[in-house]
Protein backbone atom coordinates (compact mmCIF):
# COMPACT_ATOMS: atom_id res chain seq x y z
CA UNK A 1 0.00 0.00 0.00
CA UNK A 2 2.96 2.41 0.64
CA UNK A 3 4.28 2.52 -2.99
CA UNK A 4 0.75 3.09 -4.27
CA UNK A 5 0.18 6.00 -1.90
CA UNK A 6 3.57 7.52 -2.84
CA UNK A 7 2.89 7.31 -6.55
CA UNK A 8 -0.50 8.96 -6.20
CA UNK A 9 1.05 11.75 -4.08
CA UNK A 10 3.77 12.33 -6.66
CA UNK A 11 1.13 12.42 -9.42
CA UNK A 12 -0.86 15.07 -7.57
CA UNK A 13 2.30 17.18 -7.06
CA UNK A 14 3.17 16.95 -10.77
CA UNK A 15 -0.34 17.93 -11.77
CA UNK A 16 -0.30 20.99 -9.50
CA UNK A 17 3.08 22.09 -10.87
CA UNK A 18 1.84 21.72 -14.44
CA UNK A 19 -1.23 23.76 -13.60
CA UNK A 20 0.96 26.69 -12.34
CA UNK A 21 2.95 26.92 -15.61
CA UNK A 22 1.84 29.62 -18.05
CA UNK A 23 -0.28 28.23 -20.84
CA UNK A 24 0.56 29.03 -24.48
CA UNK A 25 -1.55 31.48 -26.40
CA UNK A 26 -4.74 30.05 -27.84
CA UNK A 27 -5.00 27.27 -25.27
CA UNK A 28 -7.12 27.10 -22.15
CA UNK A 29 -5.54 26.72 -18.73
CA UNK A 30 -6.29 23.39 -17.07
CA UNK A 31 -7.28 23.80 -13.45
CA UNK A 32 -6.43 21.34 -10.72
CA UNK A 33 -10.04 20.35 -10.15
CA UNK A 34 -10.71 19.72 -13.84
CA UNK A 35 -7.48 17.73 -14.30
CA UNK A 36 -8.27 15.64 -11.27
CA UNK A 37 -11.81 14.98 -12.54
CA UNK A 38 -10.40 13.89 -15.91
CA UNK A 39 -7.99 11.52 -14.18
CA UNK A 40 -10.62 10.02 -11.92
CA UNK A 41 -13.30 9.77 -14.62
CA UNK A 42 -17.04 10.55 -14.42
CA UNK A 43 -18.83 9.93 -11.14
CA UNK A 44 -20.50 6.56 -10.82
CA UNK A 45 -24.10 6.58 -9.58
CA UNK A 46 -25.12 3.76 -7.25
CA UNK A 47 -27.48 1.18 -8.74
CA UNK A 48 -30.56 0.58 -6.62
CA UNK A 49 -32.29 -2.74 -7.36
CA UNK A 50 -36.02 -2.48 -8.06
CA UNK A 51 -38.47 -4.61 -6.15
CA UNK A 52 -40.26 -7.20 -8.33
CA UNK A 53 -43.93 -6.56 -9.06
CA UNK A 54 -46.06 -9.54 -8.09
CA UNK A 55 -49.71 -9.72 -9.18
CA UNK A 56 -52.01 -11.27 -6.62
CA UNK A 57 -54.95 -13.53 -7.40
CA UNK A 58 -57.34 -10.86 -6.18
CA UNK A 59 -55.87 -8.38 -8.67
CA UNK A 60 -56.20 -10.87 -11.54
CA UNK A 61 -59.83 -11.54 -10.62
CA UNK A 62 -60.57 -7.81 -10.47
CA UNK A 63 -58.92 -7.36 -13.86
CA UNK A 64 -61.11 -10.09 -15.32
CA UNK A 65 -64.26 -8.49 -13.88
CA UNK A 66 -63.32 -5.07 -15.28
CA UNK A 67 -63.05 -6.44 -18.79
CA UNK A 68 -59.41 -7.36 -19.35
CA UNK A 69 -56.05 -5.67 -19.27
CA UNK A 70 -57.28 -2.32 -20.53
CA UNK A 71 -59.57 -1.83 -17.54
CA UNK A 72 -62.67 -1.21 -19.64
CA UNK A 73 -65.76 -2.07 -17.61
CA UNK A 74 -68.91 -3.68 -18.93
CA UNK A 75 -72.06 -1.61 -18.88
CA UNK A 76 -74.49 -4.45 -19.63
CA UNK A 77 -76.63 -6.39 -17.16
CA UNK A 78 -74.99 -9.76 -17.73
CA UNK A 79 -73.25 -11.63 -14.96
CA UNK A 80 -70.34 -14.00 -15.51
CA UNK A 81 -69.37 -16.94 -13.37
CA UNK A 82 -66.39 -19.20 -13.96
CA UNK A 83 -67.40 -22.80 -13.29
CA UNK A 84 -64.11 -24.48 -14.22
CA UNK A 85 -60.49 -23.65 -15.08
CA UNK A 86 -58.52 -26.69 -16.17
CA UNK A 87 -54.94 -27.21 -17.30
CA UNK A 88 -54.64 -28.90 -20.68
CA UNK A 89 -51.57 -30.10 -22.56
CA UNK A 90 -50.98 -30.36 -26.29
CA UNK A 91 -48.30 -32.76 -27.52
CA UNK A 92 -46.11 -31.09 -30.15
CA UNK A 93 -42.90 -32.01 -31.93
CA UNK A 94 -40.76 -29.84 -29.65
CA UNK A 95 -42.50 -30.96 -26.46
CA UNK A 96 -45.73 -30.50 -24.54
CA UNK A 97 -47.47 -27.11 -24.71
CA UNK A 98 -49.31 -26.12 -21.53
CA UNK A 99 -52.47 -23.98 -21.69
CA UNK A 100 -55.64 -23.34 -19.69
CA UNK A 101 -59.26 -24.06 -20.56
CA UNK A 102 -61.96 -21.91 -18.96
CA UNK A 103 -65.68 -22.68 -18.82
CA UNK A 104 -67.86 -19.63 -18.13
CA UNK A 105 -71.63 -19.19 -17.77
CA UNK A 106 -73.14 -15.80 -18.70
CA UNK A 107 -76.68 -14.67 -17.92
CA UNK A 108 -78.80 -11.63 -17.03
CA UNK A 109 -81.29 -13.42 -14.71
CA UNK A 110 -84.08 -12.30 -17.05
CA UNK A 111 -84.31 -15.22 -19.46
CA UNK A 112 -80.97 -15.05 -21.32
CA UNK A 113 -78.13 -17.49 -20.64
CA UNK A 114 -75.13 -18.94 -22.45
CA UNK A 115 -72.10 -21.18 -21.92
CA UNK A 116 -68.67 -20.45 -23.36
CA UNK A 117 -65.42 -22.43 -23.49
CA UNK A 118 -62.01 -21.10 -24.53
CA UNK A 119 -58.31 -21.94 -24.25
CA UNK A 120 -55.29 -19.68 -23.78
CA UNK A 121 -51.83 -19.67 -22.26
CA UNK A 122 -53.02 -17.37 -19.45
CA UNK A 123 -56.03 -17.81 -17.21
CA UNK A 124 -57.27 -14.23 -17.60
CA UNK A 125 -57.12 -14.40 -21.40
CA UNK A 126 -58.96 -17.73 -21.43
CA UNK A 127 -61.74 -16.33 -19.21
CA UNK A 128 -62.13 -13.26 -21.45
CA UNK A 129 -62.40 -15.39 -24.58
CA UNK A 130 -64.92 -17.70 -22.90
CA UNK A 131 -67.08 -14.72 -21.88
CA UNK A 132 -67.13 -13.41 -25.45
CA UNK A 133 -68.08 -16.81 -26.84
CA UNK A 134 -70.81 -17.27 -24.23
CA UNK A 135 -72.36 -13.93 -25.19
CA UNK A 136 -72.37 -14.97 -28.84
CA UNK A 137 -74.30 -18.18 -28.00
CA UNK A 138 -77.00 -16.67 -25.77
CA UNK A 139 -80.45 -18.28 -25.80
CA UNK A 140 -83.84 -17.05 -24.61
CA UNK A 141 -85.70 -19.32 -22.18
CA UNK A 142 -89.30 -19.11 -20.92
CA UNK A 143 -89.88 -18.43 -17.22
CA UNK A 144 -93.24 -18.83 -15.48
CA UNK A 145 -94.67 -16.41 -12.95
CA UNK A 146 -93.32 -18.37 -9.98
CA UNK A 147 -89.86 -18.57 -11.58
CA UNK A 148 -89.99 -22.15 -12.87
CA UNK A 149 -89.93 -24.04 -16.17
CA UNK A 150 -93.25 -24.45 -18.04
CA UNK A 151 -93.10 -28.25 -18.15
CA UNK A 152 -90.84 -31.22 -17.54
CA UNK A 153 -88.11 -31.74 -20.10
CA UNK A 154 -84.86 -33.59 -20.69
CA UNK A 155 -81.58 -32.39 -22.10
CA UNK A 156 -78.79 -34.48 -23.54
CA UNK A 157 -75.29 -33.58 -24.69
CA UNK A 158 -72.88 -36.42 -25.50
CA UNK A 159 -72.70 -38.58 -22.34
CA UNK A 160 -74.44 -36.02 -20.12
CA UNK A 161 -78.16 -36.06 -19.42
CA UNK A 162 -80.29 -33.82 -17.19
CA UNK A 163 -83.96 -33.86 -16.24
CA UNK A 164 -85.68 -30.52 -15.52
CA UNK A 165 -88.89 -30.54 -13.49
CA UNK A 166 -91.19 -27.60 -12.62
CA UNK A 167 -91.86 -26.70 -9.02
CA UNK A 168 -95.04 -26.83 -6.99
CA UNK A 169 -97.21 -23.69 -6.76
CA UNK A 170 -95.61 -22.83 -3.42
CA UNK A 171 -92.07 -23.17 -4.76
CA UNK A 172 -89.06 -24.91 -3.25
CA UNK A 173 -86.07 -23.01 -4.67
CA UNK A 174 -83.42 -24.22 -7.08
CA UNK A 175 -82.74 -27.89 -6.36
CA UNK A 176 -79.67 -28.62 -8.47
CA UNK A 177 -75.94 -29.01 -8.16
CA UNK A 178 -72.77 -28.38 -10.10
CA UNK A 179 -72.78 -26.44 -13.34
CA UNK A 180 -76.55 -26.89 -14.05
CA UNK A 181 -77.32 -24.91 -10.90
CA UNK A 182 -75.20 -22.00 -12.14
CA UNK A 183 -76.94 -22.12 -15.53
CA UNK A 184 -80.42 -22.10 -13.98
CA UNK A 185 -79.66 -19.30 -11.52
CA UNK A 186 -78.09 -17.00 -14.13
CA UNK A 187 -81.02 -17.72 -16.46
CA UNK A 188 -83.41 -16.35 -13.83
CA UNK A 189 -85.12 -19.46 -12.44
CA UNK A 190 -86.04 -19.39 -8.75
CA UNK A 191 -88.02 -22.63 -8.34
CA UNK A 192 -86.87 -25.62 -10.39
CA UNK A 193 -85.27 -29.02 -9.85
CA UNK A 194 -82.57 -30.57 -12.02
CA UNK A 195 -81.32 -34.16 -11.93
CA UNK A 196 -77.98 -35.13 -13.49
CA UNK A 197 -77.85 -38.63 -14.97
CA UNK A 198 -74.95 -40.59 -16.41
CA UNK A 199 -72.06 -38.12 -16.27
CA UNK A 200 -70.29 -35.86 -13.78
CA UNK A 201 -68.34 -33.70 -16.24
CA UNK A 202 -68.81 -29.98 -15.61
CA UNK A 203 -68.84 -28.85 -19.23
CA UNK A 204 -70.99 -31.75 -20.45
CA UNK A 205 -73.68 -31.19 -17.82
CA UNK A 206 -73.76 -27.45 -18.49
CA UNK A 207 -74.24 -28.08 -22.22
CA UNK A 208 -76.91 -30.70 -21.46
CA UNK A 209 -78.78 -28.17 -19.31
CA UNK A 210 -78.64 -25.65 -22.17
CA UNK A 211 -80.06 -28.27 -24.56
CA UNK A 212 -82.87 -28.99 -22.11
CA UNK A 213 -83.73 -25.29 -21.83
CA UNK A 214 -83.80 -25.02 -25.63
CA UNK A 215 -86.51 -27.68 -25.81
CA UNK A 216 -88.90 -25.76 -23.53
CA UNK A 217 -92.14 -24.59 -25.12
CA UNK A 218 -94.90 -22.20 -24.10
CA UNK A 219 -98.58 -21.99 -24.99
CA UNK A 220 -97.93 -18.93 -27.11
CA UNK A 221 -95.14 -20.63 -29.05
CA UNK A 222 -97.13 -23.81 -29.74
CA UNK A 223 -100.22 -21.82 -30.75
CA UNK A 224 -98.13 -19.76 -33.15
CA UNK A 225 -96.64 -22.90 -34.71
CA UNK A 226 -100.11 -24.41 -35.23
CA UNK A 227 -101.62 -21.16 -36.44
CA UNK A 228 -104.34 -20.99 -33.79
CA UNK A 229 -105.04 -18.88 -30.75
CA UNK A 230 -104.08 -19.75 -27.20
CA UNK A 231 -107.76 -20.15 -26.21
CA UNK A 232 -108.31 -22.70 -28.95
CA UNK A 233 -105.17 -24.58 -27.92
CA UNK A 234 -106.21 -24.73 -24.26
CA UNK A 235 -109.77 -25.68 -25.21
CA UNK A 236 -108.55 -28.60 -27.31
Amino acid sequence: MAPLALSSRMMNTTTRAAARLPAPRGTARLSFSSSRSLMMGPPVMPVVPLAPVVASRRGVAAMARQGGRGGRGRNDDFEEQVVQVQRVTKVCKGGNTLSFRATVVVGNRKGSVGVGVAKAKEVVVAVEKAIRRAKKDLIRVPITRNGSVPHETKGRFKAGKVVLCPSTPGGFGVVAGGSPRVVLELAGYRNVSCKQVGCSNVLTNAKACIEGLKSLKTFEGVAKERGISVEELIGN
